[in-house]
């Protein structure tokens, strides 16, 4: 999709039903949707029949400094050239800052907003394993940048913990970039954000759905966020971790209910 500044941004659609435009988490800068479309495809199967999905990238390629304010106005002005809105926003991880937003500050395009496995603000210990992925990063320690990644997001890290040897190898080779400088870029953004102000403008109903062992942004930001959004609902799933939203069987039914709840 052209930007109206002449950039470009990937996007996957598919399905038919209440527009949902889907915003992804940080991994968008290790391939971007279009490069990622058969797993989007998989993943987004069984909602595919009831939602018309709108999976946006960030630009392509991300300027130094463009940021999350920058990340928004793209995400408005696809969706006001998409000409679907208002829409159901669905943001994931560190899709939730540019979400939140889009969500305050274009009330007209949101009838919906959906938070999973994100937060408003990035406390100490987040940022210090930011620091470290980026640090990672930079040194192009794919390997162990994936299995920390992995081990954040996923439980089955830890229950083969004696296989890391075997395993992080083809998982770095899975996840290493074309371009290193775009996962920099939207993992530095993260840091030192703060969208307490932001909150209390998003008016829509708002699904904020988060691993109760989520450790990059924990359960008290969970709580924080929703306490400051005023028609906030929040599910912690218990045991999860900071992929609640991918391995939770209450997290599609959740947006179901809050989809259902604004068609009422």
């Amino acid at each position: 999709m052209p930007l109206p500044d002449g950039a470009s941004m990937p996007m996957v659609v598919l399905g038919d039903g209440t527009p949902v435009v889907y915003l992804p988490g940080a991994g968008d800068g290790l391939s971007t949707v279009y490069d990622a479309a058969p797993g989007i495809a998989w993943t987004f199967r069984a909602r595919s029949h009831r939602h018309r999905m709108h999976v946006l990238s960030r630009r392509e390629p991300i300027p130094e400094g463009h940021g999350v304010a920058g990340h928004a106005r793209d995400v408005i002005a696809a969706i006001e050239r998409l000409g679907i809105g208002p829409v159901v926003l669905e943001c994931n991880s560190a899709g939730g800052p540019v979400g939140q937003l889009v969500a305050a500050r274009r009330p007209d395009l949101v009838r919906a907003l959906v938070l999973a496995s994100t937060g408003h603000r990035v406390d100490g210990a987040a940022a210090e394993r930011i620091e470290r992925w980026l640090e990672m990063v930079r040194g192009r320690r794919w390997a162990e940048f994936a299995w920390d990644t992995a081990q954040v997001t996923y439980r089955w890290p830890g229950r083969f913990a004696w296989a890391r040897w075997m395993v992080a190898p083809p998982l770095g080779s899975l996840s290493r970039p074309r371009d290193p400088d775009r996962i920099e870029r939207i993992l530095s953004e993260l840091l030192g954000i703060d969208h307490t102000q932001e909150l209390g403008g998003i008016r829509c109903p708002t699904l904020v759905f988060a691993g109760a062992l989520d450790p990059l942004f924990p359960p008290e930001v969970q709580r924080e966020m929703a306490a400051l959004i005023p028609r906030a609902r929040l599910v912690l799933a218990p045991g999860l971790l900071h992929g609640a939203d991918l391995e939770s069987r209450e997290y599609a039914p959740a947006v179901d209910d809050l989809i259902a709840a604004i068609a009422r």
